[in-house]
């Protein structure tokens, strides 16, 4: 034998003795702590298994690092899916503790996937701070793109997505701050970038990625095209991020949609019989070994689409019951994920030892998505609400209301509504809105992104657990100080005055007054029973006081009739009762006796008052019927407090044509300031003050007939709301949002 040959037989001896070797590291690894069985039971252990064992064995490097990035993706959508767990708040520690910042690199996609956590805590907390340095890094991208060739290793090519795995890092953050901020600049720069990744690196006859352009001529070692599994990976596992951030009616929607279809199909070609999908994807043999970066990566795109009906069921699913069972097998008994190739460019070597937080972030993203099925599978009956939202603005904690008829042997308690999207039971509350005994209404509330869309499930006769009730929402009658009515919610509490109020002391204040008095509370800390039993609610004993004045006006909300030029108000309550409390909303009804107002006739106002939790605005639905005299005709307005003689107002604001009124009010003590707010949601035809320093809208109506109006209250102490400008924006917002309903459909 020739020096030659023996070179080439010792060579292949080699790998053969290597393969052997890794091959029995695999057999003989740590029994498995993942089982494979698709329970919704098993799924969640599994995921609370790995997630939990990840968050005690950090890495050594910056938890903003893209590999952080993408372990927070996953966790974040474990912590949706799974409140109770407290995963949201080992994100939000971080995130704190970074002040949400990133790393150094604003053009660097890597730097930008800590954003996908960051803008998820934005819209999830509703605080503004987690988003600011993101959209401030891709604010200064879109103001200077780069121009840089695409080659890779050229001069600034990095600046751009010049990389497969580049289209996990970036992109979705530019759509979920698209979706926060309603600004379609951000879906048009990246349509632009990624369509230029695409044009450059994607092999339309494989319906694959090429990782970089070195392996455009760089083959594997079979000689056949080097496209790496983790490479595609990230591709596939992005395509779902943008997507669901994306508004249905997007131009280039169907471009997205049909990628991750093209990729699904190509992808599950490749798959190994160990179910996994091996590093190189076409030379499976270099190294022989499953990965489980890419595979989890590529389940979860997959997944994903045969959860929204992109990809048929009877052809993937047993694609993605195998790459499960390989991705289990790889979970030692304490959660570790093995099979992970390390931080790489290409196919390399790794052990069943070898694990990475992005392995990690992606077990959770594609288990999440497979409990998802799963559930949809026990709830063969379920029903699909789909929601959404028709306006370019992000909506917070906004009630969806759907008709409910409870009928004959239904167990409410086993009712449940799931949030498809976060994968979790959320709150829902059965209310009798026409108070006539029955439950005729199923409520629940969720945030809804600029343009999109979203889907929830009514499950009845449900095993999944119930959502636990945070916070508070409801209204009572105050007997212990008066006859007060008081009614809040986790952001804000009003309280209206009754008969006993009006009598003289020493048995009332001799106040008489039909308008809104304010708390100013700490939010999500209930208080009106605090502070009615403690009864000094004038100084801030940690949660708020009363520091409002109403005295004879409108204070934060009342109504008027305007004749002969004059304003008349009623007087004090003369009726209430609650017809239904939270968690999601409470309502009641009043009414008003009869008062004069002028000519000899009376008017007389019954109110139907509901308050949203989350909400910092109740809406008020109001009659006015006349008696005596033969006008059928009456002029109403709905006003606000703005005057001199009560509250120190800095800034009063006043917009006819969008109908709302505005104040912004700083007491002289040391307690922050407050903002009051009065909107109506129809034209007003008029205006008018009245003696009490009070501004009204006003506008004719039939006797008896009934309008709408809405008050609210801020406090700057306890809200992201600071300033009179701050206030006047979400006061506008929220007339936008009453204007422009949510759209939901039910099927």
């Amino acid at each position: 034998m020739s020096m030659q040959g023996f070179s080439f037989s010792f060579n292949r001896l080699q790998q053969s003795i290597l393969v052997l070797f890794l091959f029995f590291l695999s057999v003989f690894r740590v029994a498995s702590g993942a089982p494979a069985d698709w329970k919704e039971k098993t799924i969640k252990e599994n995921l609370e298994l790995v997630a939990a064992w990840q968050i005690a064995h950090p890495v050594k490097r910056s938890h903003l690092h893209w590999t952080y990035g993408a372990f927070y993706s996953g966790l974040m959508q474990y912590a949706l899916a799974n409140p109770q767990s407290m995963k949201l708040q080992t994100v939000r520690t971080v995130g704190e503790g970074s002040q949400w910042g990133i790393l150094k690199r604003p053009y660097h996609a890597d730097d930008h996937a800590i954003g996908h956590a960051w803008m998820e805590m934005a819209m999830e907390d509703e605080n503004p701070a987690a988003a600011e340095k993101i959209r401030a890094v891709l604010d200064k991208v879109m103001a200077r793109p780069s121009s840089a060739s695409l080659e890779f290793q050229t001069p600034g090519c990095q600046d751009r997505w010049c990389w497969s795995d580049a289209l996990f890092m970036a992109p979705p953050v530019f759509a979920k701050l698209a979706a926060y901020t309603g600004d379609r600049r951000y879906l048009e720069f990246m349509d632009r970038e990624y369509k230029a990744a695409y044009d450059y690196l994607f092999d339309k006859k494989e319906g694959l990625f090429y990782r970089d352009s070195r392996y455009f001529t760089i083959p594997a070692a079979n000689g056949k095209k080097m496209f790496w599994s983790r490479g595609n990976g990230w591709v596939i596992a992005g395509l779902p991020m943008i997507l669901q951030d994306m508004p249905q009616d997007w131009p280039t929607r169907h471009f997205y949609v049909d990628l991750l279809k093209r990729m699904a199909a190509a992808l599950k070609k490749f798959q190994s019989p160990d179910g996994s999908w091996h590093a190189s994807l076409m030379d499976p043999a270099e190294p022989p070994l499953k990965e489980m970066s890419g595979t989890l990566f590529i389940m979860y795109g997959m997944m994903w689409g045969v959860n929204q009906g992109y990809l048929d069921e009877k052809e993937y699913l047993p694609v993605i019951r195998k790459a499960w069972q390989a991705a289990c097998g790889a979970v030692n008994a304490e959660g570790a994920l093995g099979w992970v190739q390390p931080i790489a460019d290409k196919p390399g070597h790794y052990s069943g030892n070898d694990t990475e937080v992005y392995g990690s972030g992606a077990y959770l993203l594609a288990g999440c998505e497979l409990r998802k099925w799963v559930i949809r599978q026990d709830h063969p009956r379920r029903k699909t609400v789909s929601v959404t939202n028709p306006l370019n603005v992000f909506r917070p904690r906004e009630t969806v209301s759907v008709p409910w008829n409870p009928g004959k042997g239904r167990d409410s308690s086993r009712l449940r509504v799931f949030d498809v999207r976060n994968g979790c039971v959320i709150v829902h509350q059965l209310a009798d809105t026409d108070g006539d005994g029955r439950m005729d209404t199923l409520l629940f509330q969720s945030n809804f992104r600029a343009g999109a869309s979203r889907d929830f499930w009514i499950l009845e006769n449900s095993s999944l657990d119930a959502a636990p009730v945070e916070g508070v929402c409801f209204s009572r009658h105050v007997p212990e100080r008066l006859d007060d009515f008081a009614w809040e919610n986790d952001r804000t509490a009003h309280r209206i005055y009754g008969p006993a109020v009006s009598r003289p002391a020493p048995e009332g204040e001799g106040l008489v007054s039909s308008g809104t008095d304010v708390w100013s509370k700490k939010a999500g800390v209930p208080v009106i029973n605090e502070f009615y039993k403690k009864g000094d609610y004038h100084r801030d004993h940690g949660n708020g006081l009363d520091m409002y004045n109403v005295g004879p006006g409108r204070g934060c909300g009342g109504i008027a009739v305007f004749r002969d030029g004059k304003a008349h108000v009623s007087g004090n309550w003369a009726k209430v009762r609650t017809l239904y409390n939270g968690p999601v909303q409470t309502a009641f009804e009043v009414s008003y006796a009869p008062w004069n107002v002028g000519g000899g006739m009376k008017a007389v106002e019954t109110r139907k008052v509901t308050l949203d939790a989350g909400s910092h605005f109740t809406r008020v639905r109001s009659s006015v019927t006349l008696n005596g005299g033969n006008s059928s005709e009456i002029r109403v307005g709905a006003g606000l407090d703005t005057g001199k003689k009560r509250n120190s107002y800095e800034v009063v604001t006043a917009d006819r044509e969008a109908g709302i009124m505005a104040a912004w009010s700083r007491p002289k003590e040391d307690n922050g300031c407050f903002g009051t707010a009065v909107m109506v949601p129809w034209a007003p035809d008029g205006a008018a003050e009245d003696g009490e320093g009070c501004s009204y809208w006003t506008r004719s109506m039939k006797s008896g007939n009934s309008f709408d109006w809405y008050m609210g209250a801020v406090w700057s102490k306890a809200s992201p709301v600071k300033s009179a400008e701050q206030w006047e924006k979400e006061v506008r917002r929220v007339r936008d949002c009453i204007r422009t309903p949510l759209q939901v459909k039910v099927r």
